[in-house]
Formats: C-alpha cells, structure tokens, sequence
C-alpha cells in the first residue's frame, strides 16, 4: 500500500510539473548580465511567480527580455526579467549577488505585476 501511495503521489507531481510549458533556453534575450549558470538556476524560481500572477488557464511561459534596472556594485546588481505568458507581460524584480565566489539572487514577491504590453 506505501508503494502503491508513493508511485501515485510521483505521478501527480509529476503531471502538474508539465501541464506547463516554459522556454528553458539560455542565455536569455536581453541585457541581464547574469552567468548562464545563474540564469539556469533563476529559472524555476521566475517561473513559479509569473505562474502565481498568470491568468488561471495560462500554460506556456517565456522570458522574452531581461534588463539591468541597478547597475553592479559591490557584488549586487538589480534585474528585471520579463515573462510572456499568455496575452500578458509579466515584470519579475530580482537581485543579484556575486561575492567570494557564491552566486545568489532574490525576488521580491511585492514586485511581481502585470505590465501592458
């Protein structure tokens, strides 16, 4: 019976991880002046908030620009990353850090919105 639950409990997992569809290709369009290695790791996260502000029956999702909105200093840096989903625009905030070797970023959920195209 945990078998049973487990393997079910990977398919419904499983399932809603590709009822979407995102655009997985790096490096991104724009001028975001992250690694690739960076913009790798971001995605999931960018596209979990455009889900979140996303009409309820979107299910395809692409970055479509990205722009440095604080240049670099010391280490931090401000970006923000445009997702198409759907027919809307959606402006992702994040900020960036690379100190001692460790890369980081961070997204404010307050400044995630809708934009007109």
């Amino acid at each position: 019976m945990k078998k049973l639950f487990a393997i079910l409990s990977i398919l419904t997992i499983t399932t809603a991880a590709f009822a979407y569809s995102y655009n997985a290709n790096v490096p991104l369009p724009g001028k975001t002046i992250a690694s690739q290695e960076l913009q790798e790791d971001s995605l999931f996260s960018v596209y979990s908030f455009a889900i979140r502000a996303a009409s309820p029956d979107c299910k395809d999702f692409s970055i479509i620009n990205t722009a440095v909105t604080k240049p670099k200093k010391d280490g931090i840096w401000e970006e923000n990353w445009t997702v198409k989903a759907c027919s809307n625009n959606i402006s992702i905030p994040i900020t960036f850090t690379d100190k001692d070797g460790t890369t980081s970023y961070e997204i404010n959920p307050m400044g995630v919105k809708k934009v007109s195209k």
